[in-house]
């Protein structure tokens, strides 16, 4: 079930954080709106950032333990889909920090250069990186669901274990 509800979350990335996203960036270069306070739009940027930096900070850990407990690497643990609900914690974190900085920057020289087309391609770049990382989401869930074999010191370690059972023996 794991798979699937990661599976699930990566489809709703791409269909609704890439499609809104994409579409406000096209939506802001075809008509450039009047540029106006962002005082409240850099308060939320900056709290958001505090709560996605914390939470990618948690999920970085958790996939530290779980890489250590596997022997892995941290990047063979990502990349290997252990353990898809980290992992989809980690790339929603990953894209909304990279994101927020984005949007940040882009917001900073829409307000220095009076230019409202910088916001729009901020929202191009914000959808580009969500359409990415949940192209990486669906891909290691659909690749997990769809099967895999178990790697061969996994495999060795588990006929290890069956042929020092005493039971076994006996057969």
């Amino acid at each position: 079930m794991r798979y699937v509800s990661s599976l699930i979350s990566g489809v709703g990335i791409f269909c609704v954080g890439t499609g809104l996203s994409i579409y406000h960036g096209i939506h802001g270069l075809l008509n450039p709106s009047t540029i106006e306070s962002f005082y409240w739009a850099y308060f939320i940027l900056v709290g958001s950032m505090v709560s996605e930096g914390a939470t990618l900070l948690v999920a970085i850990q958790s996939i530290k333990k779980g890489a250590a407990e596997k022997r892995q690497t941290f990047k063979d643990y990502v990349l290997g889909g252990q353990d898809p609900s980290v992992n989809v914690v980690l790339m929603e974190d990953c894209a909304a920090v990279l994101g927020l900085v984005c949007a940040a920057t882009c917001m900073g020289l829409t307000s220095y250069l009076e230019n409202p087309m910088f916001d729009a391609i901020g929202s191009l770049l914000v959808g580009g990186l969500l359409g990415s990382i949940a192209g990486f989401i669906i891909h290691t869930n659909a690749t997990a669901l769809i099967g895999r074999s178990i790697s061969q010191e996994d495999l060795d370690k588990i006929n290890a274990e069956l042929e020092a059972d005493i039971m076994v023996i006996f057969l």
